[in-house]
């Protein structure tokens, strides 16, 4: 997809809440189609997204997930972002 569209399912709050339910963020900064950032549910840590162009119809987007306490919450959350970045693929494909 347009790396314009995967930039905006993040960025935008009606596309986010449609991949990633219940998940309360507060954006820091977000420079379109490069990087977001946002602090994570009031948890202390973070995501920053980095986004990059494959062409003009495919696009792909790195994320860390910072300042996670340990690394049962590292495993945790690397299981979580695995599945919901199976439903934001099959969000943008739809």
């Amino acid at each position: 997809m347009p790396i314009e569209r995967l930039f905006d399912a993040f960025n935008d709050v009606e596309l986010r809440e449609r991949w990633l339910p219940g998940v309360t963020i507060h954006v820091r900064t977000a420079n379109a189609p490069k990087s977001f950032r946002a602090d994570w549910d009031n948890d202390g840590t973070r995501i920053v997204a980095g986004f990059m162009a494959k062409g003009d119809a495919k696009s792909t987007v790195g994320l860390e997930h910072e300042k996670l306490p340990d690394t049962e919450a590292l495993a945790r959350m690397k299981a979580f972002w695995r599945e919901r970045f199976v439903d934001l693929k099959q969000f943008l494909e739809a």
